[in-house]
């Protein structure tokens, strides 16, 4: 890893008090620990990677005496792709499987004493939604869940009905099939089939699969139900936010587990903006304190912990540390604040003939350790010093690198997501970040920002939330299309 920018001549009591929001809340458990509950076939290993980019039979998964469908339970899954996360996985309880139904129950039992960054955080049961009369629990499925409401099981249980899209599929054939029975021609009748498919599945969803399991006979020890297909991204991302509706006010849990998913992108942005939030008051402090010394190191540490815990959410495979870098984060201070590129925040870019060629000069300057980093802290340092005589000043640089920040982070992951290997290159950040500097969001956003302090308002004060506020305001309304982002590489 490579080393943060600092002054060890000029550190001061205050710079070692800091800490960054992320690390301190995560500090006593680093890994969001999952339990999947189901039978092979059933859809786990789709789901999981669609929901956190982790691949059950990939060959990077680190578990003892690995083979598909045939987990210990009591071994974790690990995989590079994601580290935020690890998995335990059991196979499915069919009727007299009382050796496994003892293993899981067991296992739940067990986890629930001990430090919390080994208990189990949630329990995924994996069911697949029956088409043709078959059950939807077996015996198995009530013994446990009997099991688990007698130990007061207290780990979120969510019910996932899996393979949501063949039910619609077998619906559209059915409807098919009778309109044609009905006399209408087969056109007509696969387009009208294929309008009314989604209303019948729901219907019978609920009557094979909702209505049994809240019925009577099945034990209460489920904390709630989603159906999911793997075709069908917004019942996925409905999956993650019902999870963290679960996840009562754990600060830890929650930001574990924004970090841990992969697809609910609205969810890491929130949390970004939150990670900001919680350090944009030290670094409003820091821009009264009027020992010239302390500023200028306190600042550089605030936006430091600002890049840090906002490159950690987004949990990109970054096996070079590249994302977590100080070269990493001069060049986000080359892009977004050195006066060099923009001399004010009003969206323009500065007088760049060929930006696109000057950005990646930054960009790979900035990756190389070499050329970059010294001569880059003098300059940093110097205008930290200048814009943080006034606090709105401070106010206005604090919300361009948060909302920067932030919104390159998003086009990183969207440049990520269409990639195989899912690996951060110094290639994907010189893209993702051209890409939204170039951008009119980018203009976007420092015009509302300019808007918002402008040079005329310098001396007023502003209030820490209504800045905040104003941040996240900016961001909803500046957040980045992928669908525009590729338009080009769609068209090739």
């Amino acid at each position: 890893m490579q080393t943060p920018l600092s002054d060890a001549s000029s550190v001061t009591a205050e710079d070692e008090e800091f800490r960054s929001y992320f690390a301190d809340a995560t500090k006593e458990c680093e890994a969001f620990r999952i339990l999947l509950i189901g039978k092979t076939g059933s859809g786990k290993s789709t789901l999981v990677t669609e929901v956190f980019d982790f691949e059950l039979e990939a060959q990077d998964c680190q578990v003892n005496d690995y083979e598909v469908g045939e987990h210990d339970i009591n071994h974790p899954i690990l995989s590079s792709n994601n580290q935020s996360l690890i998995l335990h996985d059991s196979k499915g309880l069919e009727a007299g499987s009382d050796a496994n139904l003892k293993l899981v129950t067991n296992f739940i039992h067990d986890r629930k004493g001990r430090p919390f960054a080994e208990q189990l955080h949630a329990i995924w049961y994996c069911v697949e939604i029956p088409i043709s009369g078959e059950r939807v629990l077996e015996g198995g499925d009530i013994a446990l869940l009997e099991s688990l409401l007698s130990m007061k099981n207290t780990v979120p249980l969510i019910v996932v009905f899996t393979k949501l899209d063949r039910l619609h599929l077998h619906e559209q054939l059915r409807l098919k099939k009778a309109y044609v029975k009905g006399g209408m021609d087969s056109k007509a009748a696969t387009a009208k089939a294929k309008a009314e498919c989604v209303a019948t599945s729901e219907i019978r969803f609920t009557t094979s699969c909702v209505e049994v399991l809240q019925s009577q006979r099945i034990p209460r020890a489920w904390s709630n139900y989603c159906a999911v297909s793997n075709k069908q991204p917004q019942t996925i991302v409905k999956l993650v936010e019902l999870t963290k509706s679960m996840l009562t006010d754990s600060e830890t849990l929650n930001i574990l587990w924004a970090q841990a998913q992969m697809i609910d992108v609205d969810l890491k942005v929130s949390l970004s903006l939150r990670a900001g939030k919680n350090l944009y008051r030290l670094g409003i402090f820091t821009s009264m304190v009027p020992m010239k010394t302390v500023r200028k190191i306190s600042m550089l540490k605030v936006l430091s912990g600002i890049h840090s815990d906002v490159v950690h959410i987004w949990n990109l495979n970054d096996p070079e540390e590249i994302l977590i870098g100080a070269n990493m984060r001069t060049m986000v201070r080359q892009l977004f604040i050195d006066p060099a590129i923009f001399p004010v925040l009003d969206g323009s870019p500065g007088p760049d003939n060929n930006p696109s060629r000057i950005i990646e000069t930054i960009v790979g300057a900035a990756l190389n350790p070499i050329t970059m980093v010294g001569p880059v802290i003098t300059g940093a340092l110097g205008y930290l010093d200048d814009i943080v005589e006034t606090t709105p000043a401070a106010a206005r640089v604090l919300m361009a690198y948060i909302a920067d920040l932030t919104l390159g982070m998003e086009s990183l992951h969207w440049v990520i997501r269409q990639k195989k290997d899912k690996v951060v290159t110094d290639e994907d950040i010189i893209k993702a970040f051209t890409r939204y500097r170039i951008s009119e969001n980018r203009n976007q956003v420092h015009k509302k920002i300019r808007d918002f302090i402008g040079d005329e308002n310098i001396s007023r004060p502003f209030k820490r939330e209504k800045v905040l506020e104003r941040v996240k305001d900016i961001v909803a309304k500046c957040r980045l299309n992928p669908k525009e982002m590729f338009k080009d590489r769609q068209a090739k």
